[in-house]
C-alpha cells in the first residue's frame, strides 16, 4: 500500500522532443488513480526494478543515470534507503542496441530463493557468468532460460522473461518461433501453481520490451 515516486528521465527518451513527449506524467497518473506516494529525486527507470523477496535487483545503469561512479557505496545506501530493500546490482551490457539497461529483461523472481534468468548467454558468455555470479553470491538459485532449438532467435527469445503476473495468472509473450514451447515450460516449472497464457507480441519485443515493460502491476 505504499508507493514511491522517482524521477523518470531515461536517457533514451531525452534525445528529441517527440521522445520526451512520451514520458509519463506520473504525478497526473497517480492523482487520477487516487494513489498517494512518497517522493525521491533519484533517477530510476521502472524496468530496472525487480523485487526479489527482501531484495531489489537493478542493473548498474542506475549509476550512469544518476551521474555516479559504478559501485559507489554511498549511492547504493541512498538507493536502499529510498526503496527500503537491499539493492543487488547486476552488470548492464549495452549490446545489440540495448539502450535501456532494464533488469526486468534479465531476471524474474520465482519465490523463496529462486530466480529465472533470461538467455543472456547467447549474447555474451562472460556477461551471463557475471550476472549469475552476482545472483548466486546473494543466495539465489538461478535457472537460465537456455534454448536448444535449431535456429534460436536471440533478438526475441530474451523477452520471454518479461511476462506479466497477476495473482496466479501469468501472461507471457510468444513470437511464433521454436523457443515458444521451451520458454513456456521454463515458466510453468518455475511457477507450478500458476495458469500460463501466451500472447503474440513480436512487434513490441522488437522495440526492446514486452508485457512487463508496458504495464503497471499494482497490488492494492
Amino acid at each position: 500500500g505504499e508507493f514511491l515516486k522517482y524521477r523518470y528521465r531515461p536517457d533514451y527518451l531525452l534525445q528529441t522532443e517527440a521522445d520526451r513527449a512520451t514520458i509519463t506524467n506520473c504525478s497526473r497518473a497517480c492523482k487520477a488513480l487516487g494513489i498517494e506516494y512518497a517522493e525521491t529525486n533519484l533517477v530510476i527507470d521502472g524496468g530496472n526494478i525487480v523485487p526479489c523477496g527482501e531484495c531489489v535487483v537493478m542493473t548498474d545503469k542506475v549509476f550512469t543515470e544518476n551521474n555516479r561512479q559504478k559501485s559507489d557505496p554511498r549511492f547504493i545506501a541512498t538507493l536502499e534507503a529510498a526503496l527500503r530493500h537491499k539493492v543487488i546490482v547486476i552488470p548492464w551490457h549495452p549490446v545489440n542496441d540495448d539502450v535501456y539497461g532494464h533488469s526486468d529483461g534479465l531476471v524474474k523472481y520465482c519465490g523463496d530463493n529462486r530466480v529465472l534468468m533470461s538467455n543472456c548467454r547467447q549474447t555474451d558468455e562472460k556477461w551471463a557468468d557475471a550476472i549469475r555470479s552476482v545472483l548466486e553470491a546473494n543466495g539465489f538459485a538461478v535457472t537460465e532460460m537456455l534454448f536448444d532449438t535449431a535456429n534460436p532467435v536471440a533478438a526475441l527469445n530474451w523477452a520471454y522473461i518479461n511476462f506479466l503476473q497477476v495473482g496466479n495468472v501469468i501472461v507471457m509473450p510468444c513470437f511464433g518461433i521454436a523457443e515458444d514451447t521451451q520458454a513456456k515450460e521454463y515458466v510453468q516449472r518455475a511457477f507450478p501453481s500458476c495458469k500460463i497464457h501466451t500472447i503474440e507480441m513480436a512487434e513490441i519485443a522488437e522495440e526492446g520490451g514486452a508485457l512487463h515493460c508496458i504495464s503497471w502491476n499494482i497490488k492494492l
